[in-house]
């Protein structure tokens, strides 16, 4: 530039940078390539620096302007501007520089610096060799507890003091030698004030860096540390007891097993179920059942050595793991006395509940070196002391493989059963003891499965029950007997009214608008079925199910309480529950010709009943000393082989029509 600051010389670097040719611009003032917004103030800062450098030929400070290219465009440039002499008169030498690039990357870093320093995660910068740290970011620091200046001090060794420099070195050795890019790693950091917490780190090596530097990423996981932990805790314990459950009994069993095949030691285990405890939780409720089962933990954990697992499975099923036994024999000892520590009953809310156990055993390596096999093993004794008349624990042998197996058949058959159209009704006839005529039927369900022939109602009712399909095939029931009914109308038998068999389980607010829709299809009302219930849905502390059996006799359903006598029901609770019927037991009505007791008894239910305008019908009735004694005691229905035993479909009807003959 001249003394006027007019272009007079502009090389190809400087058309390159701003866009102009030469020719474009020599002989225009300086300020053409300047935004207008800088123009005065840098005109006048050219003024004084011509001023102050007048006869000098230094170079002036180096400074950072705003340039302007030919499109408009402004960029970033660094300029030096030196005094001259051009042919005797004063000139002046701009050398200048766009730092676009350079004040980008400058940018670019500030930012980094701004995330890096406001990251959630716990940022680590430090010296590849001396280990010392270069940067700590703020989330690091606060967590620490130090300052920015006491982190520079440090190295990584100071916030986990059981890490030597050796270890370290070991390490981050991957990462030096080039074999790995990242490691992860979780570890404790020290706070400042001795506190720990957990980290889980990333680390890498910029090795490229002047000096080389690790980059450390940490994300505090105490709070995931935490939860896994209670995952893992609710993953292996039960909820209600906080004893192992299944998974992690299973985990000791194998355990056990491992340890036997080294030390030749012997060891047991046995399967405990309370066969009573279905009855508690049914009648009263869950809350109920819970601290039932919670008192039985207490009792079984007693009876225990220190080195033994005792864990619940599920439901009313404990498992006991017993190793180092000496002999067999210690197995016996050790049920025995879970058995004496339910001799006394559990008081729940005043009612005192017996539950009663019965243990399946098996011993190691005599019964099986595999944890699966031993279940399967102990839950053969298991349902074979549930089965039998004999004492209520018994040990394993091979012949029990036949129990295990035909209940697994019953199970997977009965899952097909509906579909395949293996269930039937019967039907037995309730008679009218002062007219002798035929006043209703009991429908009840049969299943012959293809497998296993005729299957009792007492083996495979409680698995419909347990699996859960007692609901769809109890339907299936209902609509049958509800079909059968209209049958029987049509034909003339309208007194004939039709009983159907009520599951507790089937009792739930699904089941009316279920009920209703059967009844429109068949064309029934609701008197002309009657539900009969169990003495365990009385028992049951829920307003849900008082009012569910409320909405059903309000609808005109009857309702029957079935097997009176054999349960926990008592005066009270027949006195709420809008029955219509109470069924006697037939293990009152056996010996009552002969028993004096049991008359007595059956004289007070039918007395009672009739106060609170209930119909008596005794159930099981086979000789005609029975059905004189009832007559004599006023009972109003009876039920049983007597009269006739449960017959099909059509040969209720032939009956019905027998009797209803002139002959």
């Amino acid at each position: 530039m001249d003394g006027a600051f007019r272009i007079v010389l502009f090389n190809r670097a400087a058309e390159q940078v701003f866009q102009y040719s030469a020719s474009d611009v020599i002989g225009h003032s300086v300020q053409s390539l300047l935004p207008e917004r800088f123009r005065h103030g840098h005109g006048k800062q050219m003024t004084d620096f011509r001023d102050h450098t007048k006869g000098s030929r230094l170079m002036g400070e180096r400074r950072q302007i705003v340039g302007l290219r030919r499109d408009g465009a402004e960029f970033p440039a660094e300029a030096s501007i030196a005094c001259v002499s051009l042919d005797g008169e004063t000139a002046y030498v701009v050398v200048l520089r766009d730092i676009t690039e350079r004040t980008l990357a400058e940018q670019q870093t500030a930012r980094l610096g701004r995330i890096i320093e406001q990251s959630i995660n716990e940022i680590y910068v430090f010296n590849a060799e001396s280990r010392r740290f270069i940067l700590v970011n703020r989330g690091a620091r606060e967590n620490l507890g130090y300052s920015a200046e006491e982190m520079l001090r440090m190295t990584p060794m100071d916030l986990k003091t059981d890490y030597s420099e050796d270890d370290f070195a070991e390490l981050v050795r991957p990462l030096q030698d080039g074999s790995m890019d990242e490691i992860c790693y979780e570890t404790l950091h020290h706070r400042r004030d001795g506190s720990t917490y957990e980290v889980e780190i990333r680390l890498q090596l910029l090795r490229h860096e002047t000096p080389p530097v690790f980059v450390a990423i940490a994300r505090d996981i105490t709070e995931r540390s935490h939860f896994e932990t209670l995952i893992r805790r609710q993953s292996l314990y039960d909820a209600v007891t906080l004893l192992p459950n299944r998974t992690l009994f299973g985990e000791r069993l194998g355990m056990a097993l491992e340890d036997d095949q080294v030390s030749k030691v012997s060891g047991g285990m046995m399967l405990i179920d309370l066969i009573d405890f279905r009855l508690v939780t049914d009648s009263m409720g869950r809350a109920i059942g819970d601290r039932a089962i919670q008192e039985a933990a207490r009792r079984l954990a007693g009876c225990l050595r220190s080195t033994d697992t005792l864990a619940r499975l599920e439901g009313s099923e404990f498992a006991v793991l017993a190793p180092n036994l000496d002999h067999a024999g210690r197995m016996g000892m050790l049920a025995d006395r879970a058995l004496a520590a339910f001799e006394s009953p559990v008081d729940l809310d005043g009612f005192e509940i017996r539950l009663n156990p019965v243990i399946g055993m098996v011993t190691f390596p005599a019964d099986g070196t595999d944890p699966d096999v031993l279940l399967r093993n102990a839950n053969a004794a298991l349902w074979s002391a549930r089965e039998s008349d004999g004492p209520p624990r018994r040990f394993y042998t091979p012949d029990l493989d036949t129990v295990v197996n035909n209940r697994i058949a019953m199970r997977s058959g009965l899952s097909r059963a509906l579909e395949r159209g293996e269930f039937s009704l019967v039907y037995q006839p309730k008679v009218d003891l002062k007219t002798w005529t035929v006043c209703g039927c009991e429908a009840l369900l049969r299943w012959r499965s293809p497998d296993l022939g005729n299957v009792s109602p007492a083996d495979f009712v409680p698995e419909l029950e347990e699996t859960g399909l007692i609901n769809a095939i109890g339907e299936w029931v209902l609509e049958t007997a509800c079909r059968k009914r209209r049958l029987l109308i049509d034909r003339g038998h309208s007194k004939v009214r039709m009983a159907v068999n009520l599951s507790v389980r089937q009792i739930r607010p699904a089941f009316i608008p279920a009920l209703i829709a059967i009844l429109k299809r068949t064309g029934l009302e609701p008197n002309d079925i009657e539900l009969e219930i169990t003495e365990s849905v009385l028992m049951k502390d829920s307003g849900e199910i008082v009012l569910l059996l409320q909405q059903l006799a309000d609808l005109g359903v009857h309702l029957a309480l079935d097997d009176f006598g054999t349960g926990y029901s008592s005066l009270a609770y027949i006195k709420m529950m809008p029955l219509d019927t109470i069924k006697i037991d037939r293990s009152l009505i056996t010996d009552i010709a002969t028993g004096a007791e049991d008359a007595e008894i059956v004289r007070a239910v039918i007395d009672m009943g009739h106060s609170m305008s209930r119909r008596i019908v005794a159930e099981g009735v086979e000789t005609e000393q029975q059905v004189a004694h009832l007559r004599r005691l006023g009972c109003d229905e009876i039920q049983g082989y007597l009269f006739s035993r449960p017959i099909p479909g059509p040969e209720l009807l032939k009956l019905l029509a027998g009797l209803a003959s002139p002959s």
